[in-house]
């Protein structure tokens, strides 16, 4: 009886595990297992408190464990669905609003978040994204590029490691935009065609193939 009322205990914990969905200044728009709600600095929900909020993380507190989280990402990621390699298996995000999904994607030390688009070929990423993330592209390789704003011409490259939410995959091609297209990087087939996929209604879980 006393296995179960632990396992019980933690069932609940984990249930109640805050997500961080989106930051405003000094609140926070955070999942707890159900409807999103707002922090701001300072408050608590469910024994766990805001300490701070950033560009695209926040810091929550929880019975004297302090955490930083990147956005769309739990209070207790931290540390867990590594291979000895370093590298996440899978990752679980959170819609951010308007079901768009976001990721963090990681190449040469740089870092940018991107949104989830199974529409975009390839990696979208503008000439500010590319430096972001230590990205060299020559102009040697042109593609069309179909926006909203009508046919851009891009410059294919290819990536030779890159991380997603801390999954590590390898050879992505990328398509870099002159000037300021797209705003967000669009994470395109290039690299989800290296996961597995499955969403369920506000949750995407992402699961590296090989």
């Amino acid at each position: 009886m006393r296995h179960l009322l632990l396992m019980l205990c933690c069932t609940a914990t984990l249930a109640a595990e805050p997500v961080l969905l989106a930051t405003m200044g000094s609140k926070a728009s955070v999942s707890f297992g159900g409807k999103p709600v707002t922090l701001a600095v300072g408050e608590s929900r469910d024994g766990v408190k805001l300490v701070s909020v950033g560009a695209d993380s926040a810091v929550f507190e929880s019975g004297g464990k302090r955490s930083t989280v990147q956005l769309g990402q739990g209070f207790f990621a931290a540390g867990g669905g590594a291979d000895k390699g370093g590298s996440a298996n899978s990752v679980t995000l959170f819609d951010a609003g308007g079901g768009h999904f976001m990721a963090s994607v990681g190449v040469n030390g740089g870092s940018v978040r991107g949104m989830i688009d199974t529409g975009a070929t390839a990696l979208a990423l503008s000439e500010s994204h590319a430096r972001q993330l230590n990205i060299r592209f020559e102009r040697d390789r042109p593609v069309r590029v179909h926006t909203a704003q009508g046919v851009k011409i891009a410059w294919l490259t290819r990536i030779d490691t890159l991380k997603l939410e801390g999954i590590t995959l390898y050879g992505v091609e990328a398509v870099v935009s002159d000037g300021g297209y797209p705003e967000v990087p669009l994470i395109g087939m290039t690299v989800l065609n290296q996961l597995q996929m499955q969403r369920d209604g506000d949750t995407m879980v992402l699961k590296k193939k090989y």
